[in-house]
């Protein structure tokens, strides 16, 4: 949902106004728009188990690298996003406060309400930018039980690989190993 879109910002103007408006809500800056980001707690079940399964993962495999949820934000190719989950290697910057200047790895978007129209555009933008920035993106869509995964070194002619709740996600090189049945996320447990 867009906060504010009467003129276009400027990253600098969104890190001004992020200054402002530090709470509970969760900001991106897409395309020169202020956009609060949607949740709910069917999302954010979907999110909690994909970051422990990566997480468990890391460890179990003595893995480098560090994990956020949705209120870990990033730089992305002069955007403001803020992912569901991300991985972000050994060798990018990882800061304690504010947006991370290096994009992620991994970026894991959880599509809250799959009908709504603004969403999926501010989405569409968002992968946009991944793409440019080299980011992996996993877009997770809880009510077709889908997974999408935009790999920026695939041919954009060929759009991105599906995946059903039948299936398996298994991880890029970053992650050796990683394998995510999806009936682990799907299934009417979550």
């Amino acid at each position: 949902m867009a906060v504010r879109d009467l003129t276009l910002l400027t990253a600098a103007d969104f890190d001004n106004f992020i200054a402002d408006h530090m709470g509970d809500e969760i900001y991106e800056f897409v395309d020169g728009k202020v956009v609060q980001v949607p949740s709910n707690p069917w999302v954010s079940s979907i999110s909690g188990i994909i970051l422990s399964l990566i997480w468990l993962h890391l460890r179990q495999n003595s893995l480098p690298g560090k994990l956020t949820m949705a209120d870990g934000g990033f730089m992305v190719n002069g955007q403001r996003v803020a992912p569901d989950v991300t991985y972000v290697g050994p060798d990018k910057r990882f800061v304690k406060q504010g947006y991370n200047p290096d994009p992620p790895d991994l970026a894991v978007e959880v599509v809250s309400n799959e009908s709504n129209r603004e969403e999926l555009d501010d989405l569409q933008a968002k992968l946009r930018h991944y793409r440019s920035a080299g980011v992996i993106v996993w877009v997770v869509l809880p009510r077709a039980q889908r997974v999408e995964i935009h790999d920026p070194a695939a041919d954009p002619s060929q759009g991105p690989v599906t995946l059903g709740p039948d299936d398996t996600l298994t991880g890029p090189a970053f992650l050796p190993g990683f394998r995510l049945p999806l009936s682990e996320i799907f299934s009417d447990q979550v």
